[in-house]
């Protein structure tokens, strides 16, 4: 059961204590992933350090591992905290700064480490880590503790579990802890929330360009296909400009909105998972209203797909800038950055597509070989896009890719559709601990790092413990 005031409780004290080391001058490291919670959850701890005057730096890590831990280690900080990291690694943490650290996380846990005192995790206070708390969420909810002030932060805790696609309550809502930051943003004025159409772009794209972007749902015939929506739209006689301007999805009346979900209907026909589809193409909205109109702010999620293309493409100082506040040469290279971004996830899918001999079914779970054409940063996101596929909807995913340190990345996501039970958090974490990696998660999605010369021995323990 979820322990709102024993998290809130415990927070207070930990706040007591950081600001004894703030007010000392200790100099404190913050260490967060990152893809978009990770960069909203150190963006977060930064912002109400800073505002207490702390000596606080903020780094951001693809990974965190026993050779970071240790390269950590030797900067001589005062005191680390750790985002969206570390859950998996806490007897390494406690070797390395005797207690001098501070975890704030969402992920799974092993039972032995849940009662470390230096440790806040999610599910230690009955939240499901998975879906309804981020790592954002629980920094926000730290922040709120250490000055009520900070309760400005809340709607980068929204956009953070946007984009850790935790939206699984009824309509694709927010729920437990992070519905508390929704009411929060909401309170102050920062967010409004209505049921709408939720394509990838909608307050900035075409119309056209919104549908052919989105990947959840996917919609066969239409997501990546530009030329095919533009077809079926000019069929339909609707409106696509205003003078010379695309319109857009948000721009829509409420009449034109139902008549775009009956084309789109018309367009799938009967292709395999298009009632689904259809009806999941409506939820709840979440608009930044601080934010100007048609930018890639002003939708929660589509803010959430900016700072995930800064994290994976290399550029995770400017997701933290835009962050921050930086609305000008910040916000213009992460605009750029979001457009090679997708442009690499295409190529990644065109190459896998083309190889077909890279994609193995094995039963319930399917292995995607995608060393030499997927790069290690696109894995997540690739591995995503083919579990909302209908052809592996109702599959395990697995994918692996180089990473820069010679081993392997893995990614692994469930297809909202499977039938089984599966804790990938587990069974990442088993499977990578077994051939020297480490690994860990949530049930629905996760990660490890492995050597490269275990894959085959990797890919048997994951296919055994799904299958038992």
């Amino acid at each position: 059961m979820a322990d709102i005031e024993g998290l809130t409780a415990r927070y207070r004290s930990i706040a007591l204590d950081v600001l004894k080391q703030v007010r000392a001058g200790k100099r404190i490291l913050l260490v967060t992933h990152i893809d978009a919670d990770g960069l909203c959850s150190g963006s977060i701890m930064f912002a109400s350090l800073m505002r207490k005057g702390a000596n606080v730096t903020l780094r951001t890590v693809p990974d965190l591992d026993r050779k970071t831990i240790v390269s950590l280690e030797v900067q001589k900080f005062d005191l680390y905290i750790f985002t969206d990291l570390a859950s998996t690694l806490v007897k390494e943490l406690e070797e390395s700064f005797q207690g001098r650290y501070l975890v704030l996380d969402h992920h799974q846990i092993q039972d032995e480490d849940a009662g470390n005192q230096s440790v806040v995790n999610a599910w230690r206070y009955g939240f499901d880590g998975g879906k309804e708390a981020c790592s954002s969420a629980m920094a926000y909810l730290f922040a709120a503790s250490l000055d009520p002030t900070n309760e400005d932060l809340s709607a980068l805790a929204v956009v953070g579990a946007l984009a850790d696609r935790q939206d699984r309550g009824p309509g694709r809502s927010l729920t437990g802890l992070n519905r508390r930051a929704v009411e929060d943003a909401q309170a102050r004025g920062l967010l409004s929330v209505t049921k709408d159409l939720m394509f990838t772009g909608r307050e900035t794209r075409p119309i056209h360009e919104a549908i052919a972007l989105t990947s959840t749902p996917f919609l066969k015939g239409l997501t990546g296909s530009k030329d095919a929506v533009l077809a079926a739209l000019h069929l339909s006689g609707m409106p696509l400009k205003d003078g010379g301007t695309w319109r857009t999805i948000s721009s829509l009346s409420a009449e034109e909105k139902m008549k775009l979900t009956e084309v789109i209907a018309s367009a799938l026909g009967s292709v395999d998972g298009a009632t689904e589809a259809i009806a999941s193409l409506v939820g709840e909205t979440y608009t930044l209203e601080f934010e100007d109109s048609f930018t890639p702010l002003r939708d929660a999620r589509e803010f959430g797909t900016l700072l995930n293309s800064c994290g994976r493409m290399g550029a995770a100082g400017t997701g933290i800038s835009v962050c921050l506040g930086d609305r000008s040469e910040a916000l213009k290279a992460a605009m750029k950055t979001l457009a090679d971004y997708r442009s690499g996830i295409n190529r990644a899918l065109d190459a896998l597509t083309s190889e077909p001999s890279r994609i193995e079914q094995h039963g319930s779970v399917v292995l995607v070989r995608g060393e030499g054409i997927v790069d290690e940063r696109m894995l997540g996101p690739v591995i995503s896009i083919l579990t909302s596929s209908p052809e592996f909807k109702d599959k395990v995913v697995v994918g692996s890719s180089e990473s820069r340190d010679a081993d392997l990345k893995i990614s692994s996501r469930v297809g909202d559709s499977f039938a089984g039970e599966v804790n990938l958090g587990l069974i990442m974490r088993d499977a990578a601990e077994a051939v020297g990696g480490v690994g860990g998660g949530h049930a629905m999605a996760a990660g490890a790092k492995i050597p490269s010369a275990q894959s085959d021995l990797f890919s048997k323990a994951v296919l055994d413990r799904v299958a038992s």
